[in-house]
């Protein structure tokens, strides 16, 4: 039996049988697979072969022993072109003979084998389904003895994008029957689940599922379509698209108009790139731009043309000028001097002479070409400033300026302006183009000049009958207007004493020439209002900001607890009640006011002593001092606003106490509750449980236990004679409702500790009577 293996990766085959006489016929299978891939299966050994009759019924299986496999070579139907590495293809010619006696409806024979390549493109699931071979050997009172078309060629397997193909797929017929070709698709078979059916199916069989555009008729694509003339079986097609894809060719067999049979080759094409033995290419050094096969050179004179070609050592050059015979070369890279400006076809054949060889042309377009210049002055930053464009055509018009001002910014006008927004030094550059596409550019470095930093300071006050001095900078010549109540308009620091509220504005110019402006208010007052913050009442120790405004400078005092006295806004912090004094200043003009701060006294807190516990166990704080108590965080507390709470935390924790007196004044003091892990579990020695109502149960006590989870008590001989798990923890001495004899008992006690850790006590309890 053959081996199952899904992974085969069939590319083609077909399925043939001819006529040996007295109802014998030899079976021939050829199958074809990809070998490029080192996972793949290889062929069936054997190959089974269903026979069915007309009525669907299993005549016979045959099986084929494989009698070895061969390559295929790549057959290239163009010569000059160059197949790529790596393509791998073999095949298996399976041969033998079976005696079918005549049979109405006649005998179906079928192969089938699964998968496909996934990377087909044009089938869906290419990978999960299979191919079906198929052959009807039609019933003798139609045909006798019938031996159905052979095809001549394999198709190649290796087909060259861009190019036309053209292959003969003509098949023979031993009986001289008609035969008539077609484009179909082919039979799918077997799966991904069954790779080997045993037997293959009856027909009739599913045929593949093209993925749109494809079809049976147009199974590459291309233009022109694949086509198969369907008397001579010339196969013709021009793909365009790289990748593998499925084929399907017929021929249906005649005879005497009567249709015999339809024979299918089921076969893959790889169409991939080629590349030619020999090609020709070529530019131009002087070329500035490319437009289709047209190379443009923006200069008179020689132009040097650089030679791409490959495969070939033999050049010939003709550089187009008509009526000249001299305007050839068989140098590599030659150089030629065009007459003038113009229009010339330039031909390059590589390896003249030869059937490979190549031959390409371009047009060369010579122009006088273009010239840029522009012009500027020096200028100043925040300034515009004009670009004058000195540009020219040499035989044509401008049609493009770019400038690119070397600050992020461009523009595309002839004569911009721009204005640069810091100094230094920027790359201008200008890049012209013609109306025949010639271009040129060129770059200046363009130095931008700071402009000054006034810095008038900002608006002021003045007493109606004091001066002020104006203050400017970053420049060598000051203006300064109004003129009016100014000591001189060309100081940097003029001296100013206006009678009413007056903006003065300053122009000032540097070294470079660069101007700049500013402006500052002076406004003018006869009196001074101090306005201070009003008076507040603050704890001990808190903080509060003063206020004063309307003026421009301030003094403060007296000078106790104010972070500064010379600010209009200082922060105090007065250890009592206190009256600050601020005097508020324009100049001359000067006005006094009060602020009274008053210092209310804090409580004295007391939280208490610290104190050590025992897990689980409780304790009272004691707090004092106040009217109002709050402790933090509240946690394990019977209340958190009482003064003495009650405390239980099952971990150290240290309580804050924020105490509020009668005024409102609060203050904190703390306590740290100190919690030991001390689990102990105290038994007594022995229990008299005579019903006197003293020591009548054996009765323990915890310390640090949150509860107790069982309790256990065994005679001296293991008899388990109590048991509890928590809910009555103690022993009254009895066993199955009757009195225990005086003697002594294990016990062994099981607690829990509040923080999850389990406590175990175990001794011996003497019970007497």
């Amino acid at each position: 039996m053959p081996v199952r293996t899904s992974a085969f990766h069939i590319i083609g085959g077909e399925l043939n049988y001819t006529c040996l006489g007295t109802y014998n016929y030899e079976i021939t299978l050829k199958v074809y697979r990809d070998c490029s891939n080192s996972n793949a299966a290889g062929f069936d050994d054997p190959a089974l072969i269903a026979v069915y009759d007309a009525n669907a019924f299993l005549v016979t299986q045959l099986e084929l022993s494989l009698p070895g496999y061969s390559n295929v070579e790549p057959d290239n139907t163009n010569p000059c072109l160059q197949i790529p590495p790596g393509i791998c293809v073999e095949y298996a010619i399976y041969k033998t003979t079976v005696f079918l006696p005549p049979k109405a409806g006649g005998y179906d024979l079928a192969y089938q084998r699964c998968c496909r390549n996934s990377s087909i493109v044009n089938i869906i699931d290419p990978d999960h389904e299979g191919a079906t071979y198929y052959a009807h050997i039609p019933d003798n009172s139609i045909a006798v003895c019938n031996s159905n078309p052979a095809f001549k060629n394999y198709p190649p397997i290796v087909i060259c994008v861009d190019q036309p193909l053209i292959i003969d797929q003509s098949a023979t017929d031993a009986d001289g029957d008609s035969l008539v070709y077609s484009l179909c698709s082919p039979f799918q078979g077997a799966s991904y689940l069954m790779p080997i059916p045993n037997p293959a199916p009856p027909p009739p069989y599913d045929t593949v599922v093209w993925v749109p555009p494809f079809n049976a008729s147009n199974p590459v694509g291309g233009n022109p379509g694949m086509q198969i003339d369907k008397v001579t079986g010339l196969l013709t097609a021009h793909p365009e698209a790289i990748g593998q894809y499925v084929v399907g060719v017929c021929v249906s067999e005649y005879r005497n108009g009567v249709l015999l049979g339809t024979h299918v080759r089921d076969f893959q094409f790889n169409i991939t790139s080629c590349d030619p033995l020999v090609l020709a290419n070529f530019k131009a050094d002087e070329e500035q731009t490319e437009k289709a096969d047209t190379l443009l050179v923006c200069t008179v004179g020689t132009v040097v043309f650089q030679n791409f070609s490959y495969g070939s050592n033999d050049f010939f050059w003709d550089f187009g000028i008509e009526g000249v015979s001299g305007d050839t070369s068989h140098e590599t890279n030659p150089s030629y001097t065009f007459p003038d400006t113009g229009l010339y076809k330039v031909t390059l054949i590589a390896s003249p002479g030869i059937p490979c060889g190549d031959t390409t042309y371009r047009y060369i377009e010579i122009r006088r070409g273009v010239s840029a210049d522009f012009t500027f002055k020096s200028f100043c930053a925040y300034t515009p400033v004009p670009f004058n464009d000195l540009s020219s055509s040499q035989d044509g018009y401008l049609t493009q300026w770019n400038w690119n001002f070397g600050d992020g910014q461009s523009s595309s006008g002839q004569n911009p302006e721009h204005i640069f927004q810091t100094p230094g030094f920027f790359p201008v550059t200008l890049t012209v183009n013609d109306n025949h596409g010639c271009s040129a550019d060129i770059m200046k470095q363009v130095s931008v000049d700071p402009t000054p930093n006034v810095n008038a300071h900002p608006d002021t006050f003045v007493c109606n009958i004091d001066t002020v001095m104006l203050h400017a900078s970053g420049g060598t010549v000051y203006s300064w207007s109004p003129f009016q109540n100014i000591n001189d308009t060309t100081f940097a620091n003029p001296l100013v004493n206006p009678q009413t509220t007056t903006t003065y504005f300053v122009t000032v110019i540097n070294s470079e020439g660069c101007i700049s402006r500013d402006s500052v208010m002076v406004r003018v007052t006869d009196t001074v209002i101090a306005a201070t913050s009003p008076d507040t009442i603050i704890c001990q120790g808190q903080s509060i900001q003063l206020s004063a405004n309307n003026a421009v400078y301030y003094r403060w005092s007296p000078p106790d607890g104010l972070s500064s006295t010379i600010i209009s806004n200082p922060a105090s912090t007065p250890d009592a009640t206190t009256t600050y004094f601020v005097k508020s200043y324009i100049g001359s003009c000067v006005d006094e006011d009060t602020i009274v701060i008053s210092v209310l006294p804090v409580p004295l807190p007391e939280a208490g002593p610290d104190v050590t516990i025992n897990q689980g166990d409780t304790t009272q704080l004691h707090g004092s001092g106040g009217a109002l108590y709050q402790w933090d965080p509240p946690t394990a507390l019977s209340s958190s606003a009482t003064a003495e709470p009650q405390a239980n935390p099952l971990a150290s924790t240290q309580y804050s106490l924020l105490v509020t007196g009668e005024n409102g004044c609060s203050s904190k003091d703390e306590v740290t509750v100190d919690v030991t892990h001390n689990h102990l579990i105290f038994v007594p020695n022995a229990f008299t449980p005579n019903g006197d109502g003293i020591n009548d149960l054996f009765q323990f006590y915890s310390k640090g236990i949150a509860q107790i989870l069982q309790v256990q008590v065994f005679n001296r001989w293991g008899e388990l004679v109590f048991s509890s798990h928590g809910e009555t923890p103690f022993w009254d001495g009895t066993y199955k409702g009757q009195p225990c004899n005086l003697d002594t008992y294990i016990y062994q006690i099981t607690g829990e500790s509040y923080d999850g850790n389990v406590i175990a006590e175990k001794g011996a309890v003497t019970l007497i009577r």
